[in-house]
């Protein structure tokens, strides 16, 4: 079902998405962005884009999904902005430090949201709700009217299919904590097309 509405149509959903999700969505901002002040702007971010682009939505029932895929990107372009920000007043010699390693990290986490989408329908819905929605795995199964056995089988399965898509996209180098340090395309950019 395609969804297509006038300018008081759009301000009523934005409003509706606002009053359902808010609290979630800054549960979800706040838990990647550190500065409360940072969340505010963020979150404001996320919902001028969903008012100004809510007629580009294909699916309603893709609706909540959809919103935290904003959140994600605005999420990501923070980071990339508070970077080249930082860029601008530092040497580029210098060594990297804590914010170079969450700049990279959001910057993959971008990445990873195209190969999600690329799993099958069952991994996606599992791996999104647990890992960018915090849904518990017995949620999931409830929601998915399965076994939670099966619904950790789902997010195991979607995990595995991602560590191999990044593997065959990307050479990583890690620090000791497993914070990307830096990446490398193996095959014909796909990581840097897979980001655009």
């Amino acid at each position: 079902m395609l969804l297509t509405m006038n300018q008081e149509q759009s301000k009523n959903v934005t409003e509706q998405i606002w009053q359902e999700l808010s609290d979630r969505l800054r549960q979800f901002v706040r838990s990647r962005v550190a500065s409360a002040s940072d969340v505010d702007d963020v979150l404001q971010t996320v919902f001028l884009r969903i008012h100004a682009k809510i007629d580009d939505l294909q699916q309603v029932e893709r609706l909540e999904s959809w919103v935290f895929q904003v959140t994600r990107n605005a999420v990501v372009d923070h980071y990339r902005k508070s970077q080249t920000t930082q860029e601008d007043f530092e040497s580029p010699i210098a060594a990297p430090d804590e914010k170079d390693l969450q700049n990279l990290n959001a910057e993959l986490a971008g990445c990873l949201v195209s190969f999600v989408d690329r799993l099958p329908d069952d991994q996606r819905r599992a791996l999104s709700l647990y890992e960018f929605e915090g849904v518990s795995q017995k949620d999931i199964a409830s929601r998915e009217s399965i076994s939670l056995s099966g619904a950790k089988s789902r997010i195991q399965r979607g995990r595995k299919a991602l560590e191999t898509m990044l593997k065959d996209c990307c050479e990583f180098q890690f620090d000791r904590r497993g914070n990307v340090l830096d990446y490398e395309s193996n095959a014909a950019s796909c990581c840097d097309e897979e980001c655009d």
